[in-house]
């Protein structure tokens, strides 16, 4: 199913499909979070249906739905990393290209996902590039990245863009709510606008971390909790989600700290939290930390590997400086 902040960039892809404008090569770009992959998935859905709606839908029932259903359209072919964080090797292009050039199984479009784009190394993009440049007649490749500058621009150029934007508000809670979503403004708001974070949160038991890491952090302000405890203690939680969380917090105090009110706060039910440690610790200071805080998230996502304990003894450390001061 399209999900609702898709619609307008289905909606113009199909008119272009209907009309035979279809581009050879797609690059969707956008924030990881906007779920550029099930777009693909749908798009190949309905243009490889035999008889899809006028609107644009798979029927769902013919040869061809099944076999997209069941992962084995031949004439569907998906590039990935072999193991999730790694790169797209030379090797799979080469092997994509030749399959490209090939008849199509079913007689009709022959659609290739690559996804992340931006994980293919230099020889693997300039692998891409001719097939990009000299396009083989009745196929579609569908690029999909949120990191587009990691992409040559000889390759994006020779693409049509389409566009990925974070959904209004409105449209976000109301699709949440339609999921079922306890709490579906609190986890909006956590994810930054981003439902399918949202929905995530709920199964990867977000909020029970969010309350554990705030308990820590103020506990540590008042003393009543040691920093290399709390660090001990942290070992079982996923890093991403604990840094991320983290990251809320400290937009929330240094938002605390320039208006001194409850207005914007995402986690407006720590309020009087904030208004506890504000005075304990100095803007320059929260400034501090709040880059501290950003700097490990980086490098978690560039996947060092780093020692979890003396990251978060490093964390609950100079957080429990900061506060004491």
């Amino acid at each position: 199913m399209m999900l609702p902040w898709h619609v307008p960039q289905w909606n113009l892809l199909w008119k272009a499909a209907q009309n035979n404008r279809l581009p050879h090569a797609l690059l969707l770009v956008g924030a990881c979070d906007l779920e550029k992959k099930h777009f693909a998935e749908n798009v190949a859905r309905t243009l490889l249906c035999v008889k899809p709606t006028t609107q644009g839908s798979p029927c769902e029932t013919c040869h061809a739905c099944h076999l997209v259903k069941a992962q084995s359209h031949p004439d569907l072919l998906w590039v990935e990393p072999v193991e999730t964080g790694q790169i797209i090797k030379v090797d799979q292009i080469r092997e994509l290209v030749s399959k490209v050039h090939e008849t199509s199984m079913q007689g009709g479009l022959k659609i290739v996902i690559l996804h992340p784009a931006h994980a293919m190394n230099i020889a693997a993009a300039n692998a891409l590039l001719k097939t990009l440049e000299e396009p083989s007649p009745n196929t579609l490749l569908i690029l999909i990245s949120d990191q587009r500058l990691r992409l040559p621009a000889t390759m994006s150029s020779r693409c049509q863009k389409i566009m990925f934007h974070k959904p209004p508000k409105e449209m976000a809670n109301t699709w949440l709510q339609s999921q079922h979503l306890q709490d579906a403004e609190l986890l909006l708001a956590l994810a930054e606008g981003f439902p399918l974070s949202a929905l995530a949160f709920q199964t990867e038991n977000v909020m029970s971390l969010r309350q554990e890491l705030y308990k820590g952090l103020h506990a540590m302000k008042r003393g009543h909790l040691d920093p290399l405890s709390f660090a001990r203690d942290c070992q079982t939680f996923d890093v991403v989600s604990l840094l991320k969380l983290l990251q809320l917090w400290m937009r929330d105090l240094l938002r605390f700290h320039l208006t001194q009110g409850k207005a914007g706060l995402i986690n407006s039910d720590y309020y009087a939290v904030f208004a506890e440690i504000s005075p304990s610790i100095s803007l320059n200071n929260s400034v501090k930390y709040a880059n501290l805080v950003q700097s490990t998230y980086i490098k978690i996502q560039n996947r060092l590997n780093l020692n979890k304990q003396l990251l978060f003894e490093e964390l609950w450390i100079t957080w429990t400086r900061y506060v004491s001061c």
